[in-house]
């Protein structure tokens, strides 16, 4: 998540410097053109990877505000390893 996140921020860092450049061109020019046409699929982009970040997030939060009490899945597997003692009183 952190690192859609990084690249998302890389993405817009990179719209606002091809737009700051944009502005030098000349009106109408190809290379000006060119500049808007990059920095409006740079933030097509940036808003999908956000969604993506976005949708992360939700269902972390979705995972921690519904967890039922008591042992997790993981807790229970950790507990019945081969090899491992449960019980405390058992044998070495």
């Amino acid at each position: 998540m952190f690192a859609i996140a990084a690249h998302a921020d890389e993405r817009e860092a990179d719209v606002r410097e091809v737009e700051r450049f944009g502005r030098t061109l000349p009106e109408d020019s190809y290379g000006r053109r060119n500049r808007q046409d990059v920095a409006a699929h740079e933030t097509r982009v940036a808003a999908r990877l956000r969604a993506v970040e976005q949708a992360y997030r939700t269902a972390i939060d979705h995972d921690t505000a519904y967890m039922p009490p008591g042992p997790t899945r993981t807790d229970r597997f950790l507990q019945h390893q081969p090899g491992k003692q449960t019980d405390p009183e058992a044998e070495p």
